[in-house]
């Protein structure tokens, strides 16, 4: 088997999971009234240790500080996200995620558990054990390094 074939199947299965993942979490984010850019707002600070000034939000994001700005306030309207004026410069807004936000992260990753739970559950016990094992063998070697932004998001969720 070739890479490339391994990549075109491979690119399959996951557009087909992650798809149906997206769609189950897509409600709990459209039922909080949240855009896709507001949500990875809210996921950049639950997996942030510190509070995170805009503007380093902003370069996380890859979003200009003035659009960033606009997606924080309304999540700071809708009381998800905390902003204050850092101590030593009032100038720096320093951004955390509240509560609600945490518990707005937390149902939409609980949704997308859920989605895989259920795939995994269809699949015939043979299939399920020959997937974990691969699944397993390829993270012991190391070959797809540890993410901090994934790590800490779910210790932080």
């Amino acid at each position: 088997m070739t890479p490339d074939a391994l990549t075109e199947v491979f690119g399959e299965f996951m557009g087909r999971l992650m798809c149906n993942v997206t769609q189950e979490s897509l409600g709990t984010m459209l039922s909080s009234d949240i855009t896709a850019h507001q949500f990875h707002i809210l996921l950049q600070l639950t997996a942030s240790e510190a509070p995170l000034p805009i503007n380093r939000l902003a370069d996380d994001l890859g979003l200009s500080v003035a659009a960033t700005g606009r997606n924080v306030e309304k999540l700071v309207q809708l009381d998800m996200v905390d902003r204050r004026e850092d101590s030593s410069d009032r100038r720096i807004k320093n951004l955390t995620i509240t509560d609600l936000g945490r518990k707005t992260v937390a149902s939409a990753v609980s949704d997308k558990h859920r989605e895989v739970l259920s795939f995994a559950e269809r699949l015939p016990a043979g299939l399920r054990n020959r997937l974990h094992d691969v699944m397993v063998e390829i993270l012991d070697e190391g070959l797809i390094p540890p993410n901090p932004f994934f790590t800490a998001m779910k210790e932080n969720a």
